[in-house]
């Protein structure tokens, strides 16, 4: 019999390795393939060592859901924080719908099960409605839209990536020349929307 040879770690690096190598693990074979005893062979660890961790399978599938969501929030949050320009916060959303929909993201496999995707659904609420209120807000002083007008761009704008990147994922697409289309596909409408708006004059738009 061979003996499992661990590393000893702390709890909270125990936890997040079990977590990495369980999104490691479903990108690579599948969610249906996951079990626990998977990943313990996986991990080198024993079998008893993740359910001290975890209590079962949907409780570590949700716990790595939780985990991934914040950390993608988290590089949204930094992109808009170092964004200088309008353009570069409407490049930050758009790569971060690029990002999520690529092939073999672990958050769009695990947030396609609801019995997972309970374990974020009131914390993405949340933060969608902080984000919305973030982008027409800053759509508004932009363009000098009013609040009705700046949601129905943003709205549109966001619809407009998101289809963008479902589009790129399916046909295998040059990511970066995407969304460089992308970006100047979203800026021109609201350039085209806002050239209409007697009140406008456009400020922080222009392309470096």
């Amino acid at each position: 019999m061979v003996k499992v040879v661990r590393t000893r770690l702390s709890p909270e690096k125990r936890k997040k390795q079990l977590l990495d190598t369980a999104g490691a693990m479903i990108v690579a074979e599948g969610l249906q393939s996951f079990t626990m005893e998977a990943l313990a062979r996986e991990a080198g660890v024993t079998p008893p060592l993740v359910y001290n961790y975890f209590s079962n399978r949907p409780e570590l599938l949700q716990a790595l859901l939780s985990q991934e969501y914040r950390t993608f929030n988290k590089q949204i949050r930094d992109g808009i924080q170092q964004a200088q320009s309008f353009e570069e916060i409407v490049l930050v959303f758009i790569k971060s719908n690029f990002d999520h929909f690529a092939a073999g993201n672990i958050l769009l496999i695990l947030q396609s099960q609801p019995e997972i995707f309970v374990a974020i659904r009131d914390e993405q609420k949340s933060n969608m409605r902080q984000t919305g209120e973030y982008l027409v807000s800053i759509t508004a002083k932009s363009f000098q839209l009013t609040n009705a007008e700046a949601e129905l761009v943003s709205t549109m704008s966001s619809s407009a990536s998101i289809a963008a990147a479902q589009h790129a994922a399916r046909h295998g697409l040059n990511q970066n020349e995407t969304i460089e289309l992308a970006l100047t596909y979203v800026l021109g409408g609201m350039m085209a929307i806002s050239e209409k708006n007697p009140r406008t004059s456009v400020k922080g738009t222009s392309r470096k």
